[in-house]
């Protein structure tokens, strides 16, 4: 996927091109918004951006003066100039300083997928031929070690080492994987609030500097998923492997203390044994990650080696990972049973973890990530009109007895089967299947009984039909339904005034919106986004 930004003064209109096409479609993902030139230019310091959409008139800096920037810059990054009827005279200036295209406002659906295919295009090529050029820039330190964490290509990385002279010494080494517990259990909340990064680099400069300050000479941290890093640690000097471990172990425990101390941020450290050569360290890897998983019997905000798993494992802990299998499918396809299974999970977890609830709350914390993380994965389209992220809000809440955390979690399952019943997304018809998720996927954008029924290729009277027929009520019912859910989710976000959700949403009076929104929710739009719901 090549990266994209989009640059514009006005959110509505950015948020009206991400979701104009879906960009994954033609290879790129939006990774970036500004709204002006200079706040453009700040981010291109942070992030590799592979192509850039922007407006041509912005206060600050305009979207030519950027490309002036850029180009002084030698920066060859291919720019689309977003431009007015009255601007062409700009449009020609862009071009003629190197921008790829320009394309007018309002913006042609065709035209802007021809010029997403012709820059990729573009891309493609060039990266072509810049790996033709130096294949020899992947093979880095950082990838071999990745490669080396998960014990891939052992045979050639010793002649890979030595040929291009990596900073990577033959000796004892030993691997920790170090996990931000916020971001694990709060992921989509601290993205959209930009905290994620915050906490990411942060925790990145206490290790890099405890790291330094251990003096066991070389290391290095890797980035994985979902607020994972790990740390492979290495040594040239002459000591047993007992004395590596304290060292480390000491580097990481200061790590956890700053952490806690400094920004407040519960760290899980799962830690490997120390082994005598280099291609070992995927054996570390793989003791660390076990290690890791016992947060959920030992608890939260604790460096945890894999030496101490023996007296664990002896009190036999099995997780019914099969009855939550079977639970996540259930939820999936809302069916009646969903709240007897998680139920019945829930009071073996308990037995499991002999009533222990701060334990509880750690096994329950990750059941409702896979839960989350599986429904997402199912119907991804369902969070343009519903808080999926609800139902993660449980544990490490202040909830101290065994009744609430079952409460609260059988509430918002609950929620969840719902608002999938209610959306229809368990339909047996494909129909309508077919239909529902396409108002979901396409909820901010003008449907009608025509252009539904154009896209299943089926006339309008067998589609009303069918559609009343299966779900019980008529689809401009369900369409509006839709599109006031969506505009709950968006009147919470402080950028966007009431005339811009409702012209997000494809209605032209604002007082018509507010008046179907009074309807649905009992509220004003105004009203709304002061309340506590």
């Amino acid at each position: 996927m090549y990266s994209v930004m989009i640059v514009d003064d006005e959110p509505i209109i950015r948020m009206g091109l991400r979701r104009t096409v879906n960009w994954e479609n033609f290879g790129f993902k939006v990774i970036c918004e500004c709204r002006d030139g200079e706040e453009a230019l700040e981010q291109l310091e942070e992030h590799k951006i592979d192509f850039i959409v922007t407006d041509i008139k912005m206060h600050k800096i305009s979207g030519l003066e950027m490309l002036k920037i850029l180009r002084t810059k030698n920066l060859d990054i291919p720019v689309l100039l977003l431009s007015g009827y009255d601007e062409f005279a700009y449009a020609q200036e862009g071009l003629r300083l190197g921008a790829f295209d320009y394309i007018l406002k309002p913006l042609d659906h065709e035209k802007l997928e021809d010029i997403l295919t012709n820059v990729y295009k573009k891309l493609a090529t060039t990266e072509k031929k810049n790996n033709e050029f130096n294949i020899n820039r992947t093979i880095t330190s950082e990838k071999i070690l990745y490669d080396l964490l998960r014990g891939k290509n052992l045979m050639v990385m010793d002649e890979y080492i030595s040929r291009y002279n990596l900073p990577l010494i033959k000796n004892k080494v030993q691997v920790a994987i170090v996990e931000i517990n916020e971001i694990v259990i709060n992921n989509e909340e601290l993205i959209e609030s930009d905290e994620r990064d915050y906490l990411e680099k942060s925790v990145s400069l206490i290790i890099e500097k405890e790291m330094k300050n251990s003096g066991l000479g070389y290391y290095s941290i890797l980035d994985d998923e979902l607020g994972k890093k790990f740390i492979i640690a290495q040594t040239d000097l002459e000591i047993e492997a007992s004395e590596f471990d304290d060292i480390f172990g000491e580097a990481l425990k200061a790590i956890l203390r700053i952490s806690n101390e400094e920004l407040e941020t519960v760290l899980n450290i799962g830690m490997g044994n120390v082994y005598n050569q280099l291609f070992s360290i995927h054996k570390s890897y793989l003791n660390a990650k076990e290690a890791l998983k016992y947060k959920y019997v030992l608890g939260t905000n604790k460096l945890i080696h894999i030496n101490q798993l023996a007296g664990i494992r002896r009190e036999k802990f099995n997780y019914p990972i099969e009855k939550e299998k079977a639970l996540i499918s259930s939820i999936i396809s809302a069916k009646d049973d969903s709240l007897g299974l998680l139920d019945g999970l829930l009071k073996e977890i308990a037995q499991i973890m002999n009533f222990d609830v701060f334990k509880i709350n750690m096994i329950v914390t990750q059941l409702i990530n896979n839960i989350y993380s599986n429904v997402l994965k199912k119907y991804s389209f369902l969070d343009t009109v519903y808080n999926l992220s609800e139902i993660m809000r449980v544990g490490f809440l202040g909830v101290e007895t065994l009744v609430d955390i079952e409460k609260r979690l059988m509430e918002n399952v609950a929620s969840l089967i719902n608002i999938i019943k209610e959306y229809n997304l368990n339909q047996g018809d494909n129909i309508v299947l077919k239909a529902c998720e396409y108002v979901l996927n396409h909820v901010e954008e003008d449907i009608t009984l025509t252009s539904i029924s154009n896209n299943l290729n089926i006339s309008k009277n067998y589609f009303c039909s069918i559609f009343k027929q299966q779900t019980g009520k008529n689809f401009l019912e369900y369409l509006t339904r839709a599109k006031m859910d969506r505009a709950k989710i968006l009147l919470k976000r402080q950028d966007y005034k009431v005339y811009e959700v409702s012209d997000v949403l494809g209605y032209k009076e604002t007082a018509y919106f507010s008046k179907l929104f009074k309807k649905h929710t009992g509220y004003n739009p105004a009203e709304y986004r002061k309340s506590g719901n």
